[in-house]
């Protein structure tokens, strides 16, 4: 496979550095009470609807005044930075059913939601489950360890936070658009092989004859300038496992340079989310990760985000080499649920 790589830097909002934004607070967008108010009606019409939370539309949870907040939202997202912080919703008033409930009419204005496994949940539940990290058939977000910069299936991601954990559990986010712009300052010549791509582990297949992705997956990818990325590193580490082929020495300075720009504390933004707090970040543009945590014995002092892959209404720019990744197939016996409304 031969990808066209971009070579100019790329100057817009996208392409943020974390050492100037941590000075300034202009990501993170308190709700009024009025939004509040508006929030809270329109929870009591989706609960008066009877209907599961998975068949509530837009028309099940009307927003007049929060929709204007939501649609600025969603144009951050897509068209400007590439992510936010929304702040002050009263997830302890509320307690988890509603607020489950409120996140997902958030999602239904901001996208189509995605099967975030192949059981077919669609909201997901980020917390502790007792697993080991590392294993091949287990999941980053089922574990309380460090979590490298990735990024997840879907266009956007959505975080809201229930409750923090007793000690660690920060969260930390990187512009890829950024990263691009260093790797092609300083090493140019790894970018052929980031946008030609590698083998990655299938995680729900792992431990079959059908472990590993058919062709390489693209690290980065361009059309129209528009840079997009798609990385995990722990993946494509066990795809070549998998596939008895070793990295090359190339590859992996690539892949240790691209890690390493991460984790500068020039270059990423970390945030300490708060219970209310809702961060949505375009996953075409953005590397997200999250240090390990440590629970305490009471249960408000156990972590627990909610999380939404959502699909954008509108199509993001992908070239031809890089292909859509729009969530997990679900069991045939899981309900296929409907498209956003447009």
């Amino acid at each position: 496979m031969t990808s066209i790589c971009w070579m100019k830097p790329v100057t817009t909002a996208k392409a943020w550095r974390g050492e100037i934004l941590s000075r300034e607070t202009s990501w993170i967008v308190p709700l009024t009470p009025a939004e509040i108010a508006d929030i809270d009606r329109g929870l009591a019409t989706a609960k008066a609807s009877g209907k599961p939370l998975e068949q509530i539309g837009r028309d099940d949870f009307p927003l007049t005044v929060m929709r204007e907040r939501l649609d600025q939202a969603l144009a951050d997202i897509v068209d400007g930075r590439g992510f936010m912080v929304l702040r002050g919703l009263p997830v302890n008033r509320w307690g988890d059913d509603d607020t489950e409930l409120v996140f997902w009419g958030f999602g239904r204005y901001l996208g189509s939601p995605l099967y975030q496994n192949p059981k077919g949940d669609l909201l997901g539940h980020v917390y502790d489950h007792g697993r080991t990290y590392g294993s091949v058939d287990v999941r980053g977000y089922e574990t309380n360890a460090y979590l490298p910069y990735h990024t997840d299936a879907g266009d956007m991601v959505g975080l809201l936070c229930l409750r923090r954990s007793l000690e660690g559990g920060l969260s930390s986010i990187a512009s890829s658009v950024t990263v691009h712009n260093e790797i092609l300052a300083n090493h140019p010549e790894y970018l052929g092989l980031l946008y030609n791509g590698f083998y990655y582990i299938r995680r729900e297949a792992a431990l079959t004859e059908r472990g590993v992705s058919e062709r390489p997956i693209p690290v980065f990818g361009a059309r129209d300038g528009v840079i997009s990325c798609r990385y995990i590193r722990n993946q494509i580490n066990a795809g070549a496992v998998k596939r008895g082929v070793p990295l090359t020495t190339l590859e992996l300075a690539a892949l240790d340079y691209l890690d390493e720009l991460t984790r500068r504390p020039n270059l990423r933004l970390d945030m300490d989310l708060q219970p209310g707090d809702i961060q949505f970040i375009n996953n075409y543009t953005i590397l997200h990760s999250r240090t390990g945590f440590v629970d305490g014995p009471e249960p408000h002092q156990k972590r627990h985000m909610l999380r939404l892959w959502l699909k954008f209404p509108t199509p993001w720019p992908l070239g031809p080499d890089f292909p859509a990744h729009m969530g997990y197939k679900p069991a045939q016996d899981t309900p296929i649920f409907m498209e956003a409304e447009a």
